[in-house]
């Protein structure tokens, strides 16, 4: 098929889950995958399950909570494909259901650092890119059913959910058509 032959992506919790399978389709359809991941014996097991399968695939181990590797993550792509098409922010971490009373300041930032932070910075940075490509782009942001209704336990994973649509509505706002 290779719907998205020519495009190059940036995926990131790629080493496994959904983020695994989102680089491996993205690849079956033509894309070239930046993969990105904390783990990176995990990552390195997509990226080559990827490449020996025919498509085109690099990794970059990348903190999303991090400034610096969220850079070398877009840079990444922009040095070695030339273009930024497609962002799908997918990396995420639960709380273990945690309430308010039960979670303390680290769990907390954790949660919205990896959740929120993270997406909101690699949108920024995408975005800064896709701007100036005469095609633009594409960022999907990855959240759940738990952005949209409220569950027992899990206050900072639901909140950085529901930021995380917020933040999505207000990207298609300013930048959708």
């Amino acid at each position: 098929m290779e719907r998205l032959n020519g495009k190059t992506a940036v995926v990131t919790g790629a080493a496994a889950g959904i983020g695994k399978a989102i680089a491996v389709l993205f690849a079956e359809e033509g894309a070239r995958v930046v993969a990105s991941d904390i783990n990176p014996d995990a990552l390195d097991r997509v990226v080559r399950e990827i490449n020996e399968n025919g498509g085109t695939a690099i990794g970059v181990v990348a903190n999303v909570a991090d400034q610096k590797d969220i850079d070398d993550m877009i840079g990444t792509a922009v040095r070695e494909f030339a273009s930024l098409d497609i962002l799908v922010n997918n990396a995420g971490i639960l709380d273990n259901f945690k309430t308010v009373g039960e979670a303390d300041d680290a769990l907390w930032d954790r949660v919205i650092a990896v959740n929120l932070t993270g997406p909101f910075k690699a949108s920024r940075a995408a975005a800064s890119v896709m701007e100036k490509q005469e095609k633009g782009g594409v960022i999907i942001n990855n959240a759940s059913i738990g952005g949209l209704f409220g569950v027992r336990g899990g206050a900072a994973y639901v909140t950085s959910k529901h930021g995380l649509l917020g933040l999505t509505k207000n990207m298609a706002a300013t930048y959708g058509m």
